[in-house]
C-alpha cells in the first residue's frame, strides 16, 4: 500500500485566471496513510484529479481584471467592486491565503440609493406641500373677492333714521293759530297729500285783509342724481341748496325779486329765511321759512298785501308766521316713524 495524496497541478491545466497556486504537501493523516512504513509517492499521482477522492478542488469565479483609470491619477475604483454573488448579501469577498486584502461590498452604494430616494421622497412632499398652500390662497382670495365685492358708492335704499312719510299738511295747524296769523277766517285751496309728500293752502281775503299761508312737507328719496352718496339725505340736501339759490338769484326773466336770506339756528337740520318784496303796481309781501330735517324739507310761507285797500302789513308779522308754522311741521314730522 502506498500514500495517496493530491496530484499535481498538471501544466496544461489554467486553473482561475490570475492566480497561482503551488501544490500542497502530501498529508500522513486520514485515509491517505494507507502503509505507516512506506513512505514513498505513488505512481497513481499521475491520474487525472477526477480519478482520487479529493482530487477536484471547486473553481473560484475569476477575478475582475482591473480597469485603467481613465484619466491619470484618478483613483482605481474597481479595488472597491465586488463580484455580483455579494451584490445584495452583505457579505465580504474572500481573498486568497496570502494575497492582498480586498474589499467587500460597501454598503455605501445602497445607502447612497436610498439617500436619494428619501431626497427625492422630501423634494416631493415639500413641493407638493407648497403647491397646496399657493393652491389655497389663491382659493381663498378669489373666494374673498366673490364674497366680499365692493360695495357701490352710491345709496339706492333709505337709510336707517330717514322719513318715507310725511304727516298731512292740512291737519298740522289748528283753527285758532290760523285765524291769529291770517286774521280771519281762512279757507283751504288746494290741498294735496301723498305719502311723500303733502301740501295744504289757506287764504283770507276780506278788506282790509290779504293772506295767503302755504305749507309743504316733502320726503325725498335716494337719487343718483344727487351729489355725494345719493342717499335720501343727499338729496334733501341738495334740494336745500337749490332752493336757496333760486331765492337769492332768481332766473333771468322770472316774475319773483330777489329774497334777503338770513339763516335759523336750532330748528332742525338746516333753517332759513327768505324775505321777498314785489312791486307792480301794488306792494307784495312774501317771507319764506325753509327747514330741512334729515331727508325731509318743510317750506312755509306767509304772503301779505299793503295796497289797493288792504293793510297795513309788515315782513316781521309775516316772518313770526312763517317760522310759528314751520316749527309746527317740524315737530309733526319728528313724530313720523322712521326706517329702522
Amino acid at each position: 500500500m502506498t500514500e495517496q495524496g493530491y496530484p499535481p497541478r498538471q501544466p496544461g491545466y489554467p486553473g482561475r485566471q490570475g492566480r497561482s497556486r503551488t501544490p500542497h504537501q502530501p498529508r500522513k493523516t486520514g485515509w491517505q496513510v494507507l502503509d505507516a512504513f512506506d513512505d514513498s509517492a505513488d505512481s497513481e499521482s499521475d491520474l487525472p484529479p477526477w480519478a482520487v477522492p479529493g482530487g477536484i478542488e471547486p473553481l473560484r469565479p475569476a477575478r475582475r481584471p482591473p480597469r485603467a483609470a481613465a484619466v491619470l491619477g484618478a483613483p482605481d475604483l474597481d479595488r472597491y467592486s465586488e463580484p455580483d454573488e455579494f451584490g445584495d448579501s452583505g457579505e465580504h469577498a474572500v481573498t486568497e491565503p496570502g494575497g492582498p486584502l480586498r474589499p467587500g461590498r460597501r454598503p455605501g452604494r445602497s445607502r447612497a440609493a436610498a439617500a436619494r430616494r428619501r431626497r427625492s421622497k422630501r423634494r416631493l412632499v415639500n413641493w407638493g406641500g407648497a403647491a397646496l398652500v399657493i393652491v389655497a390662497l389663491v382659493a381663498g382670495g378669489l373666494w374673498l373677492t366673490r364674497a366680499r365685492a365692493p360695495k357701490s358708492q352710491f345709496v339706492t335704499t333709505f337709510q336707517k333714521g330717514e322719513f318715507r312719510s310725511v304727516p298731512d299738511a292740512c291737519k298740522i295747524v289748528g283753527s285758532t293759530q290760523l285765524q291769529a296769523l291770517l286774521k280771519g277766517t281762512p279757507k283751504i285751496v288746494q290741498p294735496y297729500k301723498s305719502s311723500a309728500q303733502s301740501q295744504c293752502t289757506y287764504t283770507v281775503d276780506a278788506k282790509p285783509t290779504f293772506r295767503v299761508l302755504s305749507l309743504l312737507v316733502q320726503a325725498y328719496p335716494a337719487s343718483l342724481t344727487a351729489p355725494g352718496s345719493g342717499s335720501a339725505t343727499a338729496n334733501a340736501r341738495y334740494a336745500f341748496a337749490v332752493q336757496r339759490s333760486q331765492w337769492a338769484k332768481p332766473s333771468k326773466g322770472a316774475p319773483q325779486p330777489p329774497a334777503t336770506i338770513t339763516g335759523i339756528r336750532r330748528l332742525g337740520s338746516q333753517a332759513l329765511s327768505a324775505v321777498q318784496v314785489f312791486r307792480a303796481g301794488s306792494v307784495t309781501d312774501r317771507v319764506f321759512v325753509l327747514v330741512r330735517y334729515r331727508n325731509v324739507l318743510i317750506t312755509a310761507s306767509v304772503m301779505g298785501e299793503a295796497s289797493g285797500g288792504f293793510g297795513p302789513v309788515t315782513t316781521a308779522e309775516l316772518g313770526a308766521g312763517a317760522l310759528s308754522v314751520a316749527r309746527s311741521a317740524f315737530a309733526a314730522v319728528q313724530a313720523e316713524p322712521t326706517v329702522g
